[in-house]
């Protein structure tokens, strides 16, 4: 059976988060494709450009929670509300996640990650997280 390759949606306002987010990706699993959003706005917009041009949608999507405009509630509520996009793995990132954020997530189907605060972190946190998604979702 041909692998299908692993993609990443990653959604935060953060510069340096991105940043650090695609330098862990690319050292521990240099095969991901990873797409990148400053917005819930931007990572929408790429969803429905990957529908356009029929190319599958990403295998995991990532969220920072505290964002403005759309934060990672209300953007996990809207994907979660398309049809289209609600068997898509979702993980919310957070600095600091309380009960509630916690229930939130998981009425929705999410999981809740505290968002790690350096590299060293930041890859552990990546292969636990890559640990725990089914391998259909990783296109294993």
């Amino acid at each position: 059976m041909k692998r299908v390759p692993m993609t990443i949606l990653y959604i935060d306002d953060d510069q340096d988060d991105l940043l650090i987010f695609e330098e862990s990706v690319n050292t521990l699993f240099p095969d991901i494709t990873l797409f990148k959003a400053q917005s819930s706005e931007a990572g929408i917009k790429i969803l429905n450009q990957l529908e356009s041009e029929k190319k599958p949608f990403p295998s995991l999507i990532m969220i920072d929670m505290n964002m403005p405009k759309m934060n990672g509630r209300e953007t996990l509520q809207h994907l979660r509300s398309i049809e289209k996009w609600q068997e898509i793995p979702i993980a919310i990132f957070t600095t600091s996640a309380t009960k509630d954020d916690i229930e939130f997530c998981k009425y929705y189907g999410s999981a809740c990650i505290t968002k790690p605060m350096n590299f060293a972190d930041f890859s552990i946190t990546l292969q636990k997280l890559f640990n725990q998604i089914p391998p259909v979702a990783l296109g294993m």
